[in-house]
């Protein structure tokens, strides 16, 4: 102040301000960029992730699909037999005794960790909203399809377990000499074709219900998968 400098330290001292307020929002962006960039990486991940369990259950479905189209084809062409005119108690007989698929469906065991974890944690907020959207559409809809099949699956094996302790069924699916044997046998002498024809008539339906519901989710869920791919694909890239 004696030399008359004041404002030569007043400039200096604006500019010390300067640097540091420039150096603070330097780090500041920097600090933005690495966050952002973890952000980015745990998106990717969570993303790959997901992608990973829905590719997972396309090959699970595709594993799943020719063994229901095969029972429930076998099926309707037990249902036309059983409906023929010509058919008789005869028919039937054979049908149940040597036909009937017993064999039931249970869902996929569909992948849903990741995206059940990604709901827990938090992580699911930093997906896009259109991936958010498609993607809780779609595990509800998993979910809805699931809980169908394990009510209708239910129904069936209530209606398997009746028969069964009227008629022997089961036994061809432990020994291939079961129609030799007397506790396979035992049971179908002197039928009566009143208690008999119904409860067949309820079990071909029960099982046509099971696997009319088994190909609805399976083919509903392959298609949802279809299109959720190509869109987690493009966010990847």
């Amino acid at each position: 102040m004696e030399t008359g400098k004041t404002g030569k330290y007043f400039k200096y001292a604006i500019g010390e301000i300067i640097l540091v307020v420039i150096g603070i929002l330097i780090a500041l962006q920097i600090n933005n960029w690495n966050e952002k960039r973890k952000e980015n990486v745990q998106l990717k991940s969570a993303l790959q992730s997901v992608y990973n369990d829905l590719v997972s259950d396309s090959l699970l479905i595709y594993e799943a699909m020719p063994l229901v189209y095969q029972r429930h084809s076998t099926n309707k062409t037990l249902l036309k037999r059983s409906y023929a005119t010509p058919s008789t108690l005869d028919t039937l007989i054979k049908i149940m005794q040597n036909e009937f698929p017993v064999r039931w469906y249970s869902s996929p065991a569909y992948n849903t960790n990741t995206f059940s974890n990604l709901k827990s944690t938090g992580a699911f907020d930093i997906l896009p909203n259109e991936i958010k959207q498609t993607l809780s559409d779609y595990y509800t809809e998993l979910e809805y399809h699931k809980d169908i099949n394990e009510k209708v699956l239910d129904q069936y094996r209530n209606h398997l377990d009746d028969f069964v302790k009227h008629y022997n069924i089961i036994g061809r699916l432990y020994d291939d000499n079961y129609n030799n044997s007397y506790l396979y046998n035992s049971t179908w002498a002197n039928i009566d074709g009143k208690d008999f024809t119904p409860r067949v008539a309820v079990l071909l339906a029960a099982y046509d219900v099971l696997y009319r519901n088994a190909i609805a989710e399976l083919e509903t869920n392959q298609i949802n998968i279809k299109k959720i791919l190509p869109r987690l694909q493009t966010d990847l890239d």
